[in-house]
């Protein structure tokens, strides 16, 4: 057996994401296919960066030139650290691939760097859907310097391809299977109040959320929601509105456990969207054997099949309260799903098996 291919890893890392959500775990199982290394910048690169940033503001004050920014506004400070160790890191060892966890974060002036890669294979992973590729990055070159682009969902994966990207592969978005599991059997009590979760920020639709809860006022049954949202992303009015209900409770920096905790103690899912490719409340939701109601649109369909969760497929709220009454009637019915999503979730979607399948990919580029 020929030793194992060599894979550093720049990896994406989001401070309101825990240890096994999003990516975090994704690492540990690649390392049962290549050996791995971490890209970790060091104090020389973070002088460099510094020096670099202060470089380019003083050449726009003195000189008009203007600095090199990132092609996309995730683009920042951390993005070039995790771009100028990589390349120190691959100028002292040979790496057979680099993996990005997060293209649109973390791949800018590294591009730079390929003409003298020529033994080693650039790959990363695209997490936005094509409405954002239209509104912030029309230009179909920005990963021409990328061998493999992974998109997480095939609507992503079809409008790359269309801008010109050679070679695009979906692969799903993996979910801790192992840690996000069920606990006891659901029930709905008659008399008892609804318990209703809904988690994250990007590209969730407050708007129809806060139109739900308007509606819901004069419902007949009571329904309390559990909003897990980042401090950071509570900025919009409809946040102020949905603040106001008395039946709306609030969690941020929560640890991983509250957070599966929260997905075992809840009767649904509620998850209204504007877009999606992947989504890990959704998949952690699958794994938690959690009835759902999510908005069929993006990539949801590529996760979600049609007998796994009932679908919003309009923006209002009295759509989504009729949704969330007909769950609450048959919620016998949705429980059936939500445990069939789940038996799905752990043979196709658990990590183990993304990993194998993406180091499939990677070792044949």
């Amino acid at each position: 057996m020929g030793a194992q291919q060599k894979l550093l890893l720049v990896s994406a890392r989001w401070d309101h994401l825990g240890g096994h959500s999003g990516l975090a775990p994704l690492g540990k199982h690649l390392e049962q296919h290549f050996e791995v290394r971490r890209v970790v910048p060091n104090v020389i690169d973070k002088i460099r960066v510094n020096m670099q940033i202060a470089w380019g503001m003083l050449r726009e004050r003195l000189f008009g030139t203007p600095r090199r920014r990132g092609w996309n506004p995730f683009y920042n400070r951390h993005g070039l650290l995790l771009e100028t160790a990589a390349r120190r890191m691959a100028q002292a060892q040979h790496f057979d691939v680099i993996f990005f966890e997060a293209l649109e974060d973390h791949f800018d002036a590294f591009a730079d760097a390929r003409q003298w890669l020529k033994r080693t294979q650039v790959a990363g992973v695209s997490h936005q859907p094509p409405a954002w590729w239209r509104l912030y990055a029309s230009r179909s070159s920005v990963f021409a310097a990328v061998d493999m682009v992974i998109a997480l969902s095939r609507p992503a994966q079809a409008y790359l391809q269309q801008a010109g990207h050679a070679n695009v592969q979906f692969v799903p978005h993996g979910v801790d299977a192992e840690f996000f599991t069920m606990n006891t059997p659901r029930e709905l009590a008659v008399d008892a109040p609804v318990e209703v979760l809904f988690c994250g920020q990007w590209l969730r639709d407050f708007q129809q959320l806060s139109e739900t809860l308007e509606v819901l006022e004069s419902a007949p049954r009571r329904y309390v929601f559990h909003l897990v949202v980042p401090r950071f992303a509570r900025n919009f009015e409809q946040h102020y509105r949905l603040a106001q209900h008395d039946n709306v409770h609030w969690y941020a920096g929560v640890t991983d456990a509250e957070l599966r905790d929260l997905y075992r103690r809840a009767h649904l899912l509620f998850l209204p969207l504007i877009d999606a490719t992947a989504n890990n409340s959704v998949l952690e939701a699958m794994a938690c054997g959690l009835p759902m109601v999510v908005s069929r649109i993006g990539g949801v369909v590529d996760y979600v099949n049609e007998d796994d969760a009932v679908f919003l497929t309009a923006k209002h709220g009295q759509h989504a309260v009729d949704k969330l009454a007909w769950s609450v009637d048959n919620y016998v019915e949705c429980v059936t799903r939500s445990e069939r999503a789940r038996t799905r979730t752990v043979s196709q979607l658990a990590w183990p098996v993304i990993a194998a399948r993406l180091a499939e990919l990677l070792g044949a580029i």
